[in-house]
C-alpha cells in the first residue's frame, strides 16, 4: 500500500473544511494510505478518523520541530504529497517529506502564490479559494471518481455524556433542545458588536448557552446566560457539545471561526454569521449563512484588522435581522 500526504496545518476551522476530500480519498483509493499533517493543536480533533494517519507538527518549536517533522514524513516514505494549504510552509514541508510528486492549487488558488515553486505540478481547482474547493480538486488529481461529502467529526459516547454533564451543570436541560452562541473575541473583525451580541442572546425560546474560548476568559458576556468557558485544549469537548446539540435537535449561532466550524461537523444545525469574510471562501457547507441586510460598502474585506471609521459595522446584526445569502 502507497502512502499520500496532505498538508493542512491551519487553521483549525479549514482543516475541518478539507476532512470531506480527506475521508473521500480512502473511501476511494482502499490501495492508499492517506497521511495527514497538521498542527498539534488540532490534532485531537482528527481522532476516530479510521483509515488515516495523523502527523503532530509543532509550530512553535521552530527549526528543530520542522526537521524532527521531516524525519517522521521522510520515514512513511509517501510517493505523492498534496499541499492542500497553499504556501511556503506547508510546500516546504511537502518537498521535505522526500515525496516525488507533489501536487497543490495554482497561484489563482494559493494565499502565498510564490510557493507553489516547491512543488512537482499545479492544478486550477476553479471557483473561490474555499479550503474544501481546494481540497476536492487536489484529491481528484489522484481519485477522479471520489465522491465527496462534507466534512464530519465523530464524538465518542463516553465523551457526550462528560458534555452532558457540563451543560446540565450550567442549569440547562441536556435532554431537550437548547442553543449555542459562540463568541470571538472583541478585537477579532469577525465578532459581533457588543449590542448585536447582547441581542443574539437575548432571540429565542430556548435555552442559551454561551461559549467562550480558552482565550477569552476575561471576556464580559451581556445578559444572563448560562457560560461554558472552554480550557486550553479542550477540542474534545468541542466535538462533544456538537454531538450533543445535533442529538437534541437544538441549533449553533455564531460568526465565522474556528470553534463553529468544528460544531457544524460534529453534526449541529448551524448559522454562521458573515461580515468581513467572504462566504464563498470559508462557509461551513453545512451551515445557513447570514450576512448585514444592509452591508457597508467595504464588505466582504481581506484585512485582519477593520478599517471602517466606525469599527468591524458589518457584524452589526443578530440571526434575527440577518440577510440569507444564497
Amino acid at each position: 500500500m502507497s502512502r499520500v500526504l496532505l498538508v493542512r496545518l491551519s487553521a483549525m476551522g479549514d482543516l475541518v473544511q478539507s476532512l470531506g476530500a480527506v475521508v473521500a480519498l480512502r473511501d476511494a483509493r482502499p490501495d492508499v494510505e492517506p497521511v495527514l499533517l497538521t498542527q498539534r493543536a488540532y490534532a485531537p480533533l482528527l481522532q476516530g478518523l479510521r483509515g488515516v494517519a495523523v502527523v503532530e507538527h509543532d509550530r512553535r518549536g521552530g527549526i528543530g520541530a520542522v526537521l524532527r517533522t521531516a524525519r517522521t514524513l521522510r520515514a512513511l516514505r509517501c510517493a505523492t504529497a498534496l499541499d492542500l494549504q497553499g504556501n511556503w510552509k506547508s510546500a516546504a514541508l511537502a518537498l521535505l517529506s522526500g515525496a516525488r510528486e507533489r501536487i497543490g492549487a495554482g497561484a489563482a488558488w494559493r494565499q502565498e502564490p510564490w510557493s507553489r515553486v516547491l512543488l512537482t505540478r499545479t492544478v486550477a481547482t476553479g471557483g473561490e479559494r474555499h479550503p474544501a474547493r481546494v481540497a476536492a480538486a487536489l484529491v481528484r488529481e489522484l481519485a477522479p471518481g471520489a465522491v465527496i461529502g462534507p466534512p464530519r467529526l465523530e464524538a465518542l459516547p463516553a465523551e457526550i455524556d462528560a458534555v452532558t454533564a457540563t451543560v446540565r451543570a450550567h442549569g440547562i436541560d441536556a435532554a431537550r433542545p437548547f442553543r449555542v452562541v459562540t463568541i470571538a473575541p472583541p478585537d477579532d473583525p469577525r465578532a459581533q458588536r457588543p449590542a448585536a451580541l447582547a441581542a443574539e442572546l437575548a432571540l429565542g425560546a430556548l435555552p442559551t448557552l454561551a461559549l467562550l474560548g480558552p482565550g477569552e476568559a476575561d471576556l464580559a458576556v451581556p445578559g444572563d446566560v448560562a457560560v461554558l468557558q472552554q480550557g486550553a485544549g479542550a477540542l474534545r469537548e468541542l466535538v462533544a457539545l456538537g454531538a450533543l446539540v445535533a442529538r437534541v435537535g437544538g441549533e449553533v449561532v455564531g460568526p465565522d471561526h474556528g470553534p463553529l466550524h468544528v460544531l457544524a461537523a460534529a453534526g449541529a444545525r448551524t448559522t454562521a454569521l458573515f461580515g468581513p469574510q467572504d462566504p464563498r471562501c470559508t462557509a461551513p457547507p453545512q451551515a445557513r449563512v447570514l450576512q448585514h441586510a444592509t452591508p457597508p460598502a467595504c464588505m466582504p474585506c481581506r484585512s485582519r484588522r477593520c478599517r471602517h471609521q466606525c469599527g468591524p459595522v458589518c457584524m452589526d446584526f443578530t440571526s434575527a435581522t440577518g440577510r440569507l445569502r444564497p
